[in-house]
């Protein structure tokens, strides 16, 4: 096939001995020059996945937040593995697929006998693609081979979420250690993340005179830097456990191993609370889930997201827990309004005990 580009003419074997299906491929690359997406020799054709990825985590991984550093680098690792030295323009939709499905089939590190969730496939399918698309900007790549690769379902991996009643706090409170009881006050009362924004705190960012946490610019998003503002049941709380303390640390829960840095994990702490507890275990950030859901059956839509510091009002659907009951009174509102206090449907026609004995009365 001959054609123009850029004024210059070139010619180009459609490499099929077809004549229907050379002139669809021709039709393919005019439509490719019209539209601008085609290019002599893309720089994808040079380049490996690890070259990309080494130039990705040079200009864009060192953006991020330093926890998600950790995350990316820890993707991009299992993609070289994966990927290796292959040109960028050797890879398709295809080879992403198998990619997401190898990771599936791999042992999970934590617990060997268990696989990866599709979460952990998800995320670093999304890492994948965002490295694509940086590759596509840079005209590396014509298009982005990772954009339709399909996610895999995570609500089927999820534990039910559990709203958390008033005597099951009560009773966790009672058998958790001193540190985790402050830390669970304070997570319920203010909603915070659990690890980057609860047990990462310094004494430096809590206000206890205006009762308000600033929790600065190591947050997830921009919004999560708002300030937080202080229950007086959790600025209470905070003002005792900070005479306990005695300045012993500038975080307000130290490792017990390295005082100088704030604890890393609670999860053996949390699983044998809850067990001595006798709750059902659940993850000590749905904690963060019955903060919203609280606050969302007394204060409107507006202030929740405030509270919550989401970017999206859609965001607080997936905290929200525990709206069965709230949705049945107002539904039994309706009911009253429409059909008042008499009787809307008999399921039979034999009358009741009740009435028998009533109709036996008013014969005598």
């Amino acid at each position: 096939m001959s054609y123009t580009w850029k004024g210059d003419q070139h010619f180009e074997s459609t490499k099929t001995t077809s004549r229907a299906l050379a002139k669809k491929i021709f039709e393919r690359r005019e439509g490719e020059i019209a539209m601008q997406m085609f290019k002599v020799g893309w720089q994808g054709d040079r380049m490996s996945f690890k070259e990309l990825c080494n130039e990705f985590d040079g200009a864009h991984v060192a953006t991020l937040a330093k926890h998600t550093q950790t995350n990316v680098r820890g993707f991009l690792g299992n993609m070289r593995t994966f990927f290796g030295d292959r040109s960028l323009a050797d890879i398709d939709s295809k080879l992403v697929t198998d990619y997401r499905n190898y990771r599936k089939e791999q042992p999970s590190k934590k617990n060997p006998t268990n696989k990866i969730k599709g979460a952990t496939v998800n995320r670093e399918l999304e890492c994948l693609q965002c490295m694509f698309e940086y590759a596509v900007s840079r005209k590396y790549l014509p298009e982005n081979p990772a954009s339709g690769v399909k996610h895999f379902d995570e609500r089927r991996e999820r534990p039910t979420k559990h709203m958390l009643k008033l005597e099951e706090e009560q009773r966790i409170l009672t058998n958790a250690p001193p540190y985790l009881r402050v830390a669970i006050v304070l997570l319920a009362q203010t909603g915070g993340r659990t690890y980057t924004e609860g047990f990462s705190l310094r004494w430096d960012q809590i206000d206890l005179d205006n009762r308000v946490i600033y929790f600065g610019g190591q947050t997830k998003t921009e919004g999560s830097s708002e300030p937080v503002p202080l229950t007086k049941l959790a600025h209470d709380v905070l003002v005792n456990w900070k005479k306990e303390q005695a300045d012993k640390s500038q975080f307000l829960f130290p490792s017990p191993v390295k005082p100088g840095q704030p604890i890393t994990t609670v999860k053996k702490a949390w699983k044998t609370t809850l067990k001595n507890a006798g709750v059902a275990h659940f993850p000590i950030y749905n904690l963060r889930h019955v903060f919203c859901t609280r606050l969302s059956w007394v204060a409107p839509d507006t202030v929740v997201r405030r509270a919550m510091r989401h970017s999206s009002p859609e965001t607080r659907r997936h905290y929200q827990l525990g709206m069965v009951e709230q949705v049945r009174q107002n539904l039994e509102k309706a009911n009253q309004r429409v059909y008042g206090k008499g009787r809307v449907l008999r399921f039979h026609d034999v009358p009741s005990p009740a009435e028998v004995q009533q109709e036996a009365v008013v014969c005598k």
